[in-house]
């Protein structure tokens, strides 16, 4: 555990403060270990007091309330502006879930009952939440999208203040402190937080997880790995089975790390079969009956998902949807927390050298030796870096699957922090040789620095979500033009009959399909199809829709999902093309089509055609830049600044030695090339004019805040 001179908190009742305290002239206590001149366990404490004038040095940290609302403003923020970055998220999870609640929605192969590697109970779960808010908002299902994701705000923010009030009443309150910062500013945890995806809620119970973990190993019962394993149970046999990983420390600690009070190991060993046996049958049994209701076969999901990743076999493993080099997570660490990455990095490196250049630093009298509180600390550093070394051994990678140790990696960033400033009091205290006068510039240096770099991160980050948001916001923005304004209009104005099943508006998209937001913002009537493009996997369909004809005569769809156990034809486990999938794009009535201005292959491929182009057949409904990545600077589509602040950074790196600045990023600073991201109409007889905007006012405060942005960079 580590020990910032001068906290005040509760220990642990298995361990011990061996040490010599002094308040030194800085008014911080200086902690340093000694050695018991008697031969039994307890220790003698000494306190020297160097300043008369003694003060409270305990670091502020917020309450568990403050916190709350602190986590919670902003994942409420991400909730609204965050735009969906992975289109798994969409077909795999926005899809069935709006099959659910609305009886149609895309299928992929891992539904089919052939494969059985998605769990209904994941998505029954999200279902049951959108259902009622279907009620709530007059069955506005972009409002429902809206509402679903905020309550995942809520569930992360929960999550989150119980992660950071156990690290500062296990840890300290410096590192409790310097952790709710590191993920209030990190745009890793903006970005995982409202996520619809399995490794999302594997981060929420990991955190859950953590709030027992972070204590020590309990010398009167089991309490604490069971619920350990509980919520890391919870967390692979409901979403990600592989996340499972990050609870390996703690029960080698529990096996591992003995005190006077508990050497029998085998009870050790037996807390912990006791703890597998019984999460694993609370768990695995309702699972097991809610995915019998929808699959109609006792299948165990997570079993299946473990089989196909590890004995897949050749061609039927997830590298046939692509692989990346060993370091694709570094470069992923450091754009999602940049610095804070790289702390996290260094963090038991850091404690093993704090260990010889400043042990007390970090300090126990725990009969097991002097050296428990280090290893106490390695122990809850060590998920952090298995679960990094576990994906990135794995050819396929993906960012949403360093998702579950996002706020591990805060923590390991707050514990070297913590050690850094450490490094930096022993020196300062070397250089002024024990002069009282020196005790407040030291302060104020530690001060200094600590603050440096959490705002150094906290800018960086601020730039990465906002370039994010401006770069690639464009797809939400179109499609919810198209919701609320586009097809109302078009059916007030033309008097339509607009039916999902006998007569449906018809959306294609081609390139464009993985950007596709889910049917929740496809408004009733509206069908999704796909044109051939460049891409030749295997797309999703429609799951299978049972219908029924009403006493008025009017086929309606089912109240039953016989789609989520009837097996269709069309799909395989080995990514190939399956071609029923494509749409004649004579009969689309509208296209949502990117055109990349810079970017000749799109308009050059037979494949690809440039609808925006073909003014004779389509008509510009509503268009917004989009970023061409492939042609714009690699270091300013990733991080947003105005574009008169790239040309002054320009212009002071143009200062510094050619050999640094000699370079292609360095050179195109600040260029970025735009394409036109836009819905188009197909043109007839009678079309009509263009129809006045007109935006309801939840959830489109994100319209506002675009409008008014384009408008002044404009200007």
């Amino acid at each position: 555990m580590t020990k910032e001179p001068g906290s005040t908190r509760p220990r642990p009742h298995n361990v011990k403060t061996e040490s010599s305290s002094s308040k030194s002239a800085s008014g911080e206590t200086d902690t340093r270990s000694t050695k018991s001149s008697s031969s039994s366990a307890s220790a003698r404490t000494v306190k020297v007091p160097i300043s008369s004038h003694p003060r409270s040095t305990t670091p502020y940290c917020p309450l568990a309330k403050t916190a709350f609302i602190a986590f919670l403003l902003i994942r409420l923020l991400s909730a609204l502006f965050s735009n969906i970055v992975d289109c798994d998220e969409v077909f795999n999870y926005w899809e069935p879930t709006h099959y659910l609640q609305y009886g149609y929605g895309m299928q992929t192969w891992e539904y089919s009952p052939t494969y059985a590697i998605k769990s209904w109970a994941y998505i029954q779960l999200h279902a049951l939440i959108g259902n009622g808010f279907n009620f709530l908002f007059n069955h506005d299902k972009v409002k429902v999208f809206y509402a679903i994701r905020v309550i995942f705000a809520v569930i992360c923010s929960i999550c989150e203040t119980l992660f950071y009030r156990s690290a500062v009443n296990n840890l300290g309150p410096r590192v409790g402190r310097y952790l709710i910062l590191t993920m209030l500013i990190s745009a890793g945890m903006w970005n995982a937080s409202i996520a619809y995806l399995p490794s999302t809620f594997a981060m929420y119970t990991t955190m859950i997880a953590f709030f027992y973990a972070l204590k020590p190993v309990s010398t009167t019962s089991g309490g604490r790995i069971y619920r350990t394993i509980f919520w890391v149970g919870l967390g692979s046999l409901l979403a990600w089975p592989f996340s499972a990983a990050v609870g390996i420390p703690a029960a080698i600690e529990e096996l591992v790390l003995r005190t006077a009070a508990l050497k029998n190991r085998f009870e050790r060993i037996q807390r912990l079969i006791v703890g597998l046996i019984f999460s694993s049958f609370i768990i695995l049994t309702p699972l097991v009956l809610i995915d019998y209701i929808y699959y109609k076969k006792f299948t165990i999901v997570s079993l299946n998902i473990v089989m196909y990743n590890i004995f897949g076999g050749k061609d039927k493993n997830p590298d046939i949807f692509g692989t990346e080099p060993w370091h694709f997570y570094i470069l992923n660490g450091f754009l999602n927390f940049n610095f804070l990455f790289f702390m996290a990095l260094i963090s038991i490196p850091g404690l093993i050298i704090t260990y010889f250049v400043d042990p007390g630093r970090i300090s126990s009298t725990s009969t097991a030796g002097p050296i428990y509180a280090y290893l106490y600390l390695a122990f809850r550093l060590l998920p952090f870096y298995l679960w990094l070394v576990t994906i990135i051994i794995q050819p396929h990678k993906e960012e949403r699957f360093l998702f579950i140790v996002y706020p591990l990696i805060c923590l390991n960033s707050a514990v070297a922090l913590f050690l850094i400033r450490g490094w930096l009091d022993r020196i300062l205290v070397f250089l002024s040789d024990g002069h009282l006068p020196y005790a407040r510039a030291r302060r104020y240096c530690m001060k200094f620095l600590t603050t440096s770099i959490i705002f150094i991160c906290g800018i960086i980050s601020f730039s990465h979500i906002a370039a994010l948001y401006v770069h690639y916001g464009a797809p939400m923005t179109i499609y919810k033009h198209f919701y609320y304004v586009e097809i109302p209009s078009q059916i007030a104005a033309r008097q339509l009959q607009v039916d999902l099943l006998n007569n449906p508006i018809n959306l294609c998209i081609g390139k464009e399909w993985y950007r596709f937001p889910s049917h929740y913002f496809l408004p009733e009537g509206v069908r999704l199809r796909f044109l051939k493009s460049d891409f030749n996997g295997q797309l999703p369909k429609y799951f299978l829709e049972k219908t029924y004809v009403d006493l008025n005569n009017v086929t309606k769809l089912s109240a039953e999902r016989e789609g989520t156990w009837t097996i269709q034809e069309g799909f395989n486990n080995y990514n190939l093309e399956e071609v029923d999938r494509y749409f004649n794009v004579t009969q689309c009535d509208y296209i949502i089509d990117l055109e990349m201005n810079y970017t000749r292959t799109v308009s050059d491929n037979a494949h690809e055609e440039s609808y925006i182009t073909q003014t004779d057949h389509w008509s510009e409904v509503i268009c917004r830049p989009f970023l061409d990545a492939e042609n714009s600077n690699s270091i300013t589509r990733a991080f947003y600044l105005p574009p008169n602040a790239w040309q002054k950074l320009k212009t002071f790196i143009s200062y510094l030695p050619s050999r640094l600045t000699n370079s292609v990023a360095f050179n195109t600073l600040g260029n970025l090339k735009w394409g036109d991201y836009c819905l188009l109409r197909r043109k007839d007889e009678t079309e009509l004019i263009n129809v006045e905007k007109d935006w309801t006012v939840i959830p489109n405060i994100r319209f506002y805040v675009e409008n008014w942005y384009w408008k002044y960079i404009n200007m």
